[in-house]
């Protein structure tokens, strides 16, 4: 019996662009089950992005449903979904978004400190998953002081510390060259593995989206599934 995390049903979305209105999605149906993982494809501009913050909670559908946890989001207020966002879903972006004034530990605390977690146990965790993450050495040091691939590594375990139910990922590697872009993806999926978490990754890159269990193309505001070579 399959477990979903997320449920998109007939969802649509456009928008304003000048005097036109644009559609983005259109009668979209999408399942995310517990422990999967899924790339999702597409050229520039096919509502991948879109998608994902919709996935997210970060935006609102036009039309259609969006149900996380069991929980339609459109029937929540913002101080619900936030808490509902913070407990079950992670995110990780092109760009690392940590903030270069704290250490990559600090950095890895903030969501289990937003969320109530005790400063110690939080510290505890944090180090534990920076470690997981092949950073266990540089939990001191300020994303300033890291490579491009140890940040992105840092934004990953932040994105994860708090075990979410599902990793949203957008061109988590689009940053780094292609070893490093491989070493970070290989990491993602070993981790998603060990933890039970759902991946949803939006990527422009074939060769890394093969490596999902599922793929799915956008075209036309709509997905389709990939068959496997």
């Amino acid at each position: 019996m399959n477990n979903p995390v997320i449920q998109c049903r007939n969802v649509g979305k456009s928008y304003r662009d000048g005097g036109l209105n644009v559609d983005v999605l259109h009668n979209l149906d999408l399942q995310i089950d517990a422990g999967e993982s899924v790339s999702i494809i597409g050229a520039s501009g096919s509502g991948k992005s879109t998608l994902l913050h919709l996935l997210g909670g970060l935006d609102a559908p036009d039309s259609g449903s969006i149900v996380l946890m069991g929980q339609d989001i459109a029937s929540l207020n913002q101080t619900r979904l936030g808490q509902l966002r913070n407990r079950y879903l992670g995110f990780v972006y092109q760009f690392h978004h940590l903030l270069s004034e704290f250490t990559a530990l600090e950095n890895v605390m903030m969501p289990l400190l937003i969320g109530g977690t005790a400063r110690q146990e939080a510290a505890e965790r944090s180090a534990a998953m920076l470690e997981k993450v092949g950073l266990g050495r540089r939990v001191g040091h300020r994303p300033a002081e890291l490579s491009g691939g140890e940040r992105q590594r840092a934004a990953v375990a932040r994105a994860l510390v708090h075990r979410p139910q599902c990793l949203l990922a957008d061109e988590p590697t689009g940053n780094l060259d292609r070893k490093n872009a491989a070493n970070v993806l290989d990491m993602m999926l070993e981790l998603q593995q060990d933890l039970g978490t759902a991946l949803v990754v939006v990527t422009h890159d074939d060769q890394l989206a093969a490596r999902f269990k599922r793929t799915l193309f956008m075209r036309d505001g709509s997905l389709q599934a990939v068959q496997a070579a």
